[in-house]
C-alpha cells in the first residue's frame, strides 16, 4: 500500500499525540471544543486574533480561536506584505509612536527571522513629489534614532545621480535625488498561519470554517458560542468565561451594534511581471495624486500598491475594478520609463482596513490607531491598527481579559516566543541530499524549521515511487500540519502562487490530481469541485470589473 493511502487511513499524529491542527483530525477537534469549557474564544483567524491567542495561551489561559472561512484568508493576506517602521508617522509628530513600531520590527524579525526579513527600501525625491529634497533626509535620521534602526540598515542619501543609478528605470529628469533605507517585508498570511500553528503546540485550540451564529448568554454575560461547522454543516456549542471578537471587518457584525464603529478602506494591489517591469530592488515612490504607493519585486514578479478609498458595499466578495488597476498603472509609468497597460497585470488582490470612525474627509487621513471596546454584554472587541502592531494590540486584549477573569497579571511572553526554531543554514544541512539551495530558500521561508517535515513526506514518497515533487510534499504538510482543506486554500494562505506564479498552477494540478484525491480520500468529482473553485478564484484575480 503507497504512502498517501496508509496515511488516508488513520489520524495523524504529532510525536504521541493525535495533531488537532490538521483537516484530517477536524472530527476530533470539534469534540475537543463541545467537550471543554474556556478561559477565552477568540473570534477571527486573521492576524489580529493569532496575537491574541499566542498571547493568551501563553500567559496560561485555555484559549480557542475560531475563524468563519480559512485562516488568514481576509486583509490577513492582503496587505503590502511589509512590516512598517513607521515613517508616516514623523509627518504626525506621533514620535512615540514611531519607536514603538520601530522596537516591534526588531522583535518580530527576532522571533520569526524566517517570515520577517530586512528589505532596503529606494525613495527617489521628485521636482513635482511630495518628498523634499532637504527635509527628508533630516526625518529619516530622525526615524533611524527613534526607531533604534541598526547601524547596517540604517538610512542613506543619494545625489540624483546614485539615485538613478541605483533604478536605472526612473525617469531622470524629474529626479532630485533620494535615499535607501530600511522597511521589513513579510508573508501576511504565512506569519499568521506560523503564529496560529505555534499558539496550537503551546496548548491552543484554533479551527478554520467554524462561523459564529450567535452567543450564548448567562445573567445576560456572552458565556460561550453557538457555531456552524461550514464543511459539514454542523450547529455545535463552544462554552467559555470571555470571549474575544477579532474579526476585523466583520466587527459590526458581531457586536450587532447599530451604530457602526468602523468606516472601511479598499485597498488594491496588483502584480506584473518581473519582464515587463524589471526593476532592481523595492521602491516607495509618488502616485498620480498625492499619495505615495510601494512597487516591490518578489519570485519573478513585482507587486504594486496601494490604493485607499472608502468601501460601503459587500465585504463578502470583494472585486478590483479596472480604474484603481489603472490608478496604480498610470503612477508607475508616471515615475519610470516604462510603458505598462492594464493587459500586463497577471494577478492582483484586494483587502479592507477596518479603521476607527473619524471625521476625516479623506479615507487615507484616518488614523490606523487601534481601539478596545467592552460591549454591555461583555463582549471584548478590537478594531483598527496596523500588521507591524499586532503584538502589542494582542497584549493590551489580554490585559483586558485577565482583568475580567480576576487573574493574577502576568507580563506578555511574546517577544520571547521564537516562531521557528532553526536557522536556514541548520535546516538545510538536514535537507540538502534531495532539496536545492532554490527550493530550500523557498519552502524556509514559508515555513521555517518545517521544512524538515516536508523533506521527511518527500522522502516517504520517494520510496514508494509515488510522484516526487516538492510541491505536493508540501501541499502534504500543509493538510496535515496547518488544517489545510483544499486546493484554493493551499495555493493562495499557504504557498502565495496564485498571487506571484498564477501561470503554473494548471500544470501543477494537473501532477498533484491523483496522489491528492488518493491522500484526501475524495472522489475525482470532489476534486472537480475544489479544481472549478480554484479556477474561479484565478478569474477573480486575474480579471477585472
Amino acid at each position: 500500500m503507497r504512502w498517501v493511502e496508509r496515511c488516508g487511513k488513520k489520524n495523524i499524529q504529532l510525536g504521541k499525540k493525535v495533531n488537532l491542527f490538521s483537516s484530517y483530525n477536524r472530527d476530533l477537534l470539534i469534540e475537543k471544543l463541545k467537550s471543554k469549557s474556556f478561559d477565552l474564544i477568540i473570534i477571527g483567524g486573521g492576524i489580529t486574533g493569532a496575537g491574541v491567542c499566542i498571547d493568551a495561551i501563553s500567559r496560561g489561559l485555555s484559549v480557542c480561536l475560531i475563524e468563519m472561512n480559512d485562516f488568514a484568508s481576509g486583509t490577513s493576506s492582503k496587505s503590502t506584505k511589509l512590516i512598517h517602521g513607521g515613517l508616516r508617522y514623523l509627518e504626525q509628530f506621533k514620535f512615540s509612536l514611531v519607536r514603538e513600531t520601530g522596537t516591534e520590527r526588531a522583535v518580530l524579525h527576532e522571533i520569526a527571522p524566517h517570515v520577517v526579513k530586512s528589505e532596503k527600501m529606494l525613495l527617489p525625491i521628485s521636482k513635482d513629489g511630495k518628498l523634499n529634497r532637504f527635509t527628508t533626509p533630516l526625518a529619516l535620521s530622525a526615524y533611524d534614532f527613534l526607531a533604534k534602526v541598526d547601524k547596517k540598515d540604517k538610512n542613506k542619501s543619494l545625489d540624483k545621480e546614485s539615485t538613478c543609478k541605483y533604478e536605472p528605470l526612473l525617469k531622470n529628469k524629474n529626479i532630485l535625488g533620494g535615499a535607501i533605507y530600511s522597511e521589513y517585508r513579510t508573508d501576511d498570511s504565512r506569519l499568521t498561519l506560523e503564529i496560529l500553528k505555534k499558539s496550537y503546540s503551546l496548548g491552543a485550540y484554533p479551527i478554520n470554517y467554524a462561523k459564529h451564529l450567535s452567543f450564548i448568554h448567562k445573567s445576560g454575560k456572552v458565556k460561550g458560542l453557538i457555531c456552524r461547522d461550514q464543511i459539514s454543516g454542523k450547529e455545535f456549542k463552544i462554552k467559555s468565561k470571555v470571549i474575544v471578537n477579532a474579526s476585523g471587518s466583520w466587527l459590526d457584525e458581531i457586536t450587532g451594534d447599530k451604530k457602526s464603529k468602523l468606516i472601511l478602506s479598499k485597498g488594491v494591489h496588483v502584480v506584473i511581471p518581473k519582464s515587463k517591469f524589471p526593476i532592481r530592488q523595492s521602491i516607495y515612490f509618488d502616485a498620480v495624486d498625492e499619495r505615495m504607493i510601494f512597487a516591490i519585486p518578489r519570485r519573478e514578479t513585482v507587486y504594486i500598491g496601494t490604493t485607499d478609498t472608502l468601501y460601503n458595499k459587500s465585504i463578502d466578495r470583494l472585486r478590483v475594478k479596472r480604474g484603481e488597476v489603472s490608478y496604480l498603472i498610470k503612477s508607475v509609468n508616471k515615475v519610470f520609463k516604462s510603458n505598462l497597460k492594464i493587459d500586463d497585470v497577471v494577478s492582483s488582490w484586494v483587502g479592507l482596513r477596518p479603521l476607527i470612525k473619524e471625521n476625516k474627509k479623506d479615507v487615507s487621513e484616518i488614523s490606523r490607531k487601534d481601539e478596545i471596546f467592552i460591549s454591555g454584554n461583555g463582549l471584548i472587541s478590537i478594531a483598527g491598527g496596523k500588521l507591524t502592531g499586532y503584538r502589542k494590540m494582542a497584549e493590551r486584549v489580554v490585559q483586558e481579559v485577565v482583568k475580567k477573569l480576576k487573574l493574577k497579571y502576568t507580563p506578555t511572553k511574546t517577544d520571547k516566543i521564537k516562531i521557528s526554531n532553526m536557522s536556514c543554514k541548520e535546516c538545510a544541512n538536514l535537507v540538502s541530499a534531495h532539496f536545492n539551495d532554490k527550493i530550500i530558500n523557498s519552502l524556509y521561508n514559508r515555513y521555517g524549521s518545517g521544512i524538515i517535515d516536508i523533506y521527511e513526506i518527500y522522502i516517504d514518497l520517494k520510496k514508494d515511487k509515488d510522484q516526487k515533487s516538492h510541491l505536493l510534499s508540501e501541499l502534504i504538510y500543509c493538510i496535515k500540519n496547518e488544517m489545510c482543506h483544499n486546493l484554493s486554500d493551499f495555493f493562495s494562505q499557504r504557498n502565495s502562487m496564485v498571487y506571484f506564479n498564477i501561470n503554473e498552477i494548471r500544470k501543477e494540478v494537473d501532477m498533484l490530481k491523483n496522489q491528492y484525491c488518493l491522500f484526501k480520500r475524495i472522489s475525482k468529482e470532489e476534486f472537480k469541485n475544489e479544481e472549478k473553485k480554484l479556477y474561479n478564484l484565478i478569474k477573480d484575480i486575474s480579471t477585472f470589473t
